[in-house]
């Protein structure tokens, strides 16, 4: 519905372009994605509750000069003959903040790594998946943490998905927030910013190379080009 805009601002809507659409549709896309944007702003608001964070901290860390951005994609899936040789998605960590999913209600095939192993997260009807990205597990300094997933594909039934994309504007520079990281003094493994500190844009460069890749090499190549800039 959404692509993601080169410049400093909200995607741009083009929804209006995309054929074979009557205007309904489109009013009732719109909105949705109006009433998601706005979900997605009070769960940040919960996680900065249960973070102890000051309101609308996260909000903010998202803001840059234009504010965060917020896309929304529709995807299909296909049946396939042989899914024991492609994936629909292969794995990966979502780059940006938070991401909110409708599934399919009927075709399963979202799966989630959890203890090294697949766990299969079952279409429920009117639920709402809740995932975390990268940039919120730098900011909440590892307390929460982005979650490796993919989608198989089937060979029956066409899966569908709505996924929505709340994310930090492109020049919002993103940093373990201090407060985690005071609080994390009695823990060794997080007694400091376990973290880089960032511009958005920079980790999306390098994210696009590497989406299929683990994210701790990604942390580690933004920590390096700090230390060598």
């Amino acid at each position: 519905m959404a692509a993601t805009s080169s410049t400093l601002s909200f995607p741009v809507i083009n929804i209006a372009d995309l054929p074979d659409l009557d205007d309904h549709y489109r009013q009732v896309m719109k909105q949705f994605a109006s009433e998601v944007q706005k979900l997605s702003e009070k769960l940040l608001e919960l996680l900065c509750e249960n973070l102890g964070l000051e309101p609308g901290y996260l909000k903010q860390a998202f803001a840059g000069s234009n504010g965060p951005t917020f896309g929304t994609k529709v995807s299909a899936y296909p049946p396939c003959p042989r899914p024991d040789l492609v994936n629909g998605l292969r794995a990966h960590t979502d780059a940006g903040g938070i991401i909110l999913l409708f599934q399919d209600d009927q075709v399963s095939g979202l799966q989630l790594l959890k203890d090294g192993e697949w766990v299969d997260v079952p279409p429920v009807r009117h639920a709402i998946v809740v995932n975390i990205g990268d940039q919120l597990e730098v900011i909440t300094n590892g307390r929460y943490k982005s979650v490796m997933h993919q989608v198989l594909t089937r060979p029956d039934g066409n899966r569908m998905s709505i996924a929505s994309f709340y994310n930090p504007g492109a020049d919002a520079v993103i940093f373990p927030a201090p407060a985690l990281v005071a609080a994390a003094d009695a823990d060794e493994e997080r007694a400091e910013a376990a973290y880089p500190r960032f511009v958005f844009e920079d980790y999306m460069n390098l994210y696009v190379r590497h989406k299929f890749e683990a994210k701790e090499p990604r942390f580690e190549a933004m920590k390096s080009a700090i230390a060598t800039a």
